[in-house]
């Protein structure tokens, strides 16, 4: 993934990008994480890894972030 070995601020800024996040603002990138592409990590199939945090928390931290203007630290 394009995001590994990313600083937090370093992903913060790809993903507010709208030249790289696919034009996105902070409520459209809120909606794509409720889209099957991001919601299949917490359900990847047999013999891989779901997602570490469970998924409405996940869920609930990106709609707070996007709530305050997502904000990079």
């Amino acid at each position: 993934m394009i995001w590994e070995g990313l600083s937090a601020r370093q992903l913060c800024e790809l993903m507010t990008d709208p030249k790289r996040n696919g034009g996105r603002d902070a409520k459209a990138l809120e909606a794509h994480m409720h889209t099957p592409l991001v919601l299949w990590g917490w359900h990847p199939g047999e013999g891989r890894d779901p997602v570490p945090m469970p998924e409405g928390t996940f869920l609930a931290k990106v709609h707070l972030w996007t709530s305050a203007g997502a904000p990079c630290p």
